[in-house]
């Protein structure tokens, strides 16, 4: 069993309630050091189901508010990195300050892209930033829940479902496009698992399919999971389409509540 669920089942983290009432639900705040800095993975729940919910840049308040939204009614678990506010995370090392994604480290590649983009890049530092990830990934268990699920939030035509389409920045990466003509381009689901796509453009979603074989390697989660064979899938959603964001979250949990019974 993975860590983070003896933590919650047998108390080895004591738990805090949150004080703020619109949640009511338990919080575990896990530190973890990242060089010289600390980083809070901030577990929200103690039902686990077969999914994690898991949201990696703390300024994107819509997607935590619709996780927790689905949470608090059915169950499950959601996972934050709470440290600044900010989407980017600053740590110093010795005398020096880096900069990085926090989901652009789940691979080596992506760790010295990410260092080399917001700051500058150094071995102390790609190793410092491959132990926090390694933490990440260990605390959660993601090597052994069966649907990743991370919820992330975007700006106004900025990343969006037709960013995968042909001459999209990202059409390369995909092996296949869904695009519902009368639903907003910037709320769309990105998978890893072909059957999960079908089942999302049955209901008539923006989904875009993952080409596990020949993505670009920026060291997010989803390239981990490709990699590693563990089905994925990010509900993304723009910022403020909190009851959008929330009723993808519902449609995705029902859909894999199906695939659990069906087998």
């Amino acid at each position: 069993m993975m860590r983070v669920w003896v933590t919650l089942f047998f108390g080895s983290i004591a738990f805090v309630l949150m004080g703020c009432q619109k949640t009511s639900l338990p919080r575990t705040d896990i530190p973890l050091s990242l060089g010289n800095t600390t980083v809070h993975l901030v577990i929200y729940g103690e039902h686990p189901r077969p999914w994690l919910f898991f949201n990696m840049h703390d300024d994107e308040n819509t997607a935590v508010e619709a996780g927790l939204a689905v949470v608090k009614t059915d169950g499950g678990i959601l996972a934050t990195l709470e440290h600044s506010g900010q989407r980017l995370i600053r740590f110093q090392l010795n005398d020096s300050t880096f900069t990085v994604d926090p989901n652009r480290i789940y691979t080596d590649e992506g760790i010295r892209k990410t260092l080399e983009k917001y700051s500058q890049y150094s071995p102390a530092a790609h190793r410092a930033v491959r132990r926090f990830a390694q933490r990440i990934l260990q605390e959660l268990g993601i090597d052994t829940v069966k649907w990743v699920i991370t919820l992330h939030n975007n700006g106004e035509n900025e990343y969006s479902v037709a960013s995968y389409q042909p001459g999209g920045e990202y059409a390369s990466d995909a092996s296949a496009v869904y695009r519902n003509p009368k639903m907003d381009v910037d709320d769309f689901f990105f998978v890893t698992d072909s059957t999960l796509f079908a089942a999302l453009k049955a209901r008539n979603y923006n989904v875009v399919l993952q080409n596990n074989a020949t993505v670009t390697d920026d060291g997010s989660l989803s390239v981990y999971c490709g990699k590693a064979g563990i089905p994925y899938v990010n509900v993304e959603a723009q910022h403020g389409h909190r009851n959008m964001q929330e009723q993808m979250i519902r449609e995705l949990v029902e859909i894999l509540s199906e695939k659990i019974t069906a087998k």
